[in-house]
């Protein structure tokens, strides 16, 4: 049956709104994992994280089960959800490594790569429809992150530190990518199961290290963060790219750095200049242009 046109602008609207709710959610996340860094080792809150998203899911999930509301992934597509989830766990761990040498808005920033990733994934290898509104959107998005750099004096530089965050941005574009193609199943099952198999590999893998379990209070916390950060932006996540695509989800949540360096000035005291606010200016910008759906 075809779909109206205002139906099709409802659906395309409740998928940029979920795109941003994935860019504000997860661009919190940065500024708390460097503040959760000073007590947990960086393979072991990388684990941590991904279990509190997958243990916060679960209710729900069962839940969802016992109502009858899910449409669970289908046998042929489990192959693009295990190797997504491949993918999606070894960013956080080149995450967590960046952050422990680069400043939380020096991170943020180069954050924004993950957007040009997906998007060149989406055009070439992936064969998604170009979208010529969301490479200009890119490109301001992009420039802003670097003038927010400057904003935010966070002098990223060439080192490890910045080699882990651009492999963290290539291995979630990686994600974005295959996720697409189970997108129209129920996202809560698919983030339960990256969540959870991530997370318990992870923390096998922090224990073999030698890396310890923190405190209870700091388990609290860290589950908080997963589940809100992780957990949730990743149902967020899906239902956008089920919408709007990858390459437009992924321009929408090249906003989460900007929401990454504002967390990191107020609550981390990082210093900020006037830069800072025509980085935002420009930023939102470029995210006006990847709304615009042009008329065909």
């Amino acid at each position: 049956m075809p779909v109206s046109p205002s139906a099709q602008d409802a659906n395309r609207l409740a998928g940029i709104g979920f795109a941003i709710a994935t860019a504000l959610l997860f661009g919190a996340g940065t500024p708390l994992s460097k503040l959760l860094l000073d007590q947990t080792e960086p393979w072991m809150l990388a684990g941590l994280l991904f279990m509190g998203g997958g243990c916060g899911l679960l209710p729900i999930v069962l839940w969802r089960h016992w109502r009858k509301t899910p449409d669970y992934v289908q046998p042929g597509e489990w192959r693009w959800v295990w190797s997504s989830t491949l993918a999606g766990g070894i960013a956080p761990i080149l995450l967590m490594v960046g952050l422990t040498t680069a400043s939380a808005s020096s991170v943020a920033l180069l954050l924004n790569f993950e957007a040009v990733f997906t998007a060149i994934l989406a055009w070439t290898l992936f064969r998604e429809r170009w979208q010529w509104p969301v490479f200009l959107g890119i490109i301001p998005i992009t420039v802003g992150g670097i003038l927010l750099s400057q904003a935010t004096g966070a002098g990223a530089g060439w080192n490890w530190g910045s080699l882990a965050v651009l492999g963290t941005c290539l291995a979630w574009a990686i994600d974005s990518n295959l996720t697409f193609r189970a997108s129209h199943r129920d996202p809560f099952q698919i983030a339960l199961i990256k969540n959870g198999v991530a997370g318990v590999v992870n923390v096998a893998i922090a224990l073999r290290l030698g890396q310890s379990f923190p405190c209870g209070s700091m388990l609290l916390k860290i589950g908080g963060v997963g589940f809100f950060c992780y957990g949730l932006t990743y149902c967020c996540f899906i239902l956008a790219l089920r919408r709007i695509g990858s390459s437009r989800t992924a321009a929408f949540f090249a906003l989460a750095p900007l929401v990454g360096s504002s967390i990191a000035v107020v609550v981390l005291r990082e210093s900020v200049t006037i830069g800072f606010a025509i980085a935002a200016l420009i930023m939102t910008g470029g995210a006006v242009l990847c709304a615009w759906e042009p008329n065909k």
